[in-house]
């Protein structure tokens, strides 16, 4: 499977900003489309409208709520299936997909500190709300030499890119996973290397070259399709 090129284009065209959330929306809009398109259960529940998928969505457990990137799960009784396209974006009344994505664009060792910290949580709190239901992570990891943040006027440079990458993509790993609908951990994870500068968006490629993780490696964004399709079929 290929990386989310309808993410890629979306650098390309409209760059990074860490207070905005477009980013990762269009992520999470990729991430749906190729779950539709590679995971049969999944196509024919969406097509059904028992699917629906929403974004930036409130995950209430008792009195604790984390705002997840994306969810995907069972509408409300008598709701229609999807008027255009393969699935349809909707406030789902029972969540048994949560994905957080996270990004480490510079500062990488301060960053990934509390990127894994953040997945620790989600992955809590998403078992806390129901233990069947499937807890996913994806880290997007920059490779550029350098980089312009919109909040600072200097741009910034990564001495050793190739390194930062491998130690962000190392806390990735050492994220907590767990094996079937018990236990502690994820249940799917997946980290995403680009090299982005920030200043000529159209630039922005996915590296695919080591330390990215290559097809075959548990945390190849194909892996982590595949383990979703794998954990969603088997469970609901």
């Amino acid at each position: 499977m290929a990386l989310p090129q309808q993410f890629l284009q979306h650098l390309r065209e409209k760059g990074y900003n860490p207070r905005s959330n477009k980013h990762s929306d269009a992520l999470s809009e990729a991430i749906v489309s190729d779950l539709v398109a590679n995971c049969p259960s999944i196509r024919h529940n969406a097509a059904l409208g028992l699917l629906v998928y929403a974004l930036n969505f409130d995950l209430v457990y008792a009195t604790s709520q984390w705002n997840v990137d994306l969810v995907l799960g069972t509408p409300p009784p008598n709701s229609p299936p999807p008027d255009e396209g393969a699935i349809r974006r909707s406030e789902p009344s029972t969540v048994q997909i949560a994905i957080e994505l996270k990004s480490v664009m510079t500062e990488h060792h301060k960053a990934v500190k509390n990127r894994k910290r953040d997945f620790e949580a989600h992955h809590e709190h998403v078992h806390n709300y129901s233990n069947a239901a499937i807890a996913g992570g994806v880290m997007l990891i920059n490779a550029s030499p350098t980089f312009k943040s919109p909040l600072r006027n200097a741009i910034t440079v990564h001495a050793k890119p190739t390194a930062l990458v491998a130690h962000c993509l190392q806390e990735m790993s050492n994220v907590s996973m767990r094996g079937g609908p018990t236990g502690y951990g994820l249940d799917a994870k997946a980290g995403l290397v680009v090299s982005m500068d920030n200043e000529v968006w159209p630039s922005t490629a996915f590296v695919t070259t080591p330390p990215a993780p290559s097809i075959g490696d548990p945390m190849h964004y194909d892996a982590f399709i595949q383990r979703l399709c794998a954990e969603y079929s088997a469970r609901f």
